[in-house]
């Protein structure tokens, strides 16, 4: 191969054959990325309805819940307040019951401690701690129904812990009885 001085553009040859052919090289890179997206395009269409199954779903869920939450509340009824022809019921106020079951907690409360000097200490530290997780559990939602006094489930709560206090504090004069 001889070189030769070109001085100008036009004695350049016109013509030049690559080293080598690339075009299958880029045939090849053009099918491969056919194919490819090819693939994501089925697999696209294959999983496309899954968002919308997914919504679908979460519509019947949120129906479901609402019937369900609808079917277990219990009905709300209003009636007009309509003189009473008959003698009204002797049913103690709030504030009455409220005092005979602080009359009766009193007792017992009372009782109960007598029966904790007789017990041997591990047991009465046990009965003990039990009794003060119970009252300050009392006072925990007291307080929160301070906060929210309509809370229903708050209400509700502080019912059943106020029993759970009153099985407590029975058990425990009851299990005196036993041992004497």
């Amino acid at each position: 191969m001889t070189t030769r001085s070109v001085k100008r553009l036009d004695e350049l040859t016109q013509s030049v054959p690559p080293a080598r052919d690339l075009w299958p090289a880029i045939s090849a890179a053009i099918e491969a990325d056919k194919a490819a997206n090819a693939a994501l395009a089925s697999g696209a269409r294959r999983f496309g309805w899954r968002p919308a199954a997914a919504l679908a779903a979460a519509v019947a869920l949120v129906t479901v819940g609402v019937y369900i939450g609808k079917a277990i509340s219990p009905p709300v009824t209003t009636t007009a307040m309509q003189p009473s022809t008959h003698a009204p019921e002797q049913v103690p106020t709030a504030f009455e019951r409220d005092a005979n079951y602080r009359k009766q907690r009193d007792a017992l409360i009372a009782d109960v401690q007598k029966r904790l000097q007789a017990m041997p200490a591990a047991e009465r530290e046990k009965v003990s701690h039990s009794l003060q997780t119970l009252r300050d559990s009392i006072t925990d939602i007291e307080k929160a129904l301070g906060r929210d006094p309509a809370n229903a489930l708050l209400q509700e709560l502080l019912v059943s812990s106020c029993q759970e206090e009153m099985r407590a504090l029975t058990a425990v004069r009851e299990a005196g009885n036993q041992e004497t």
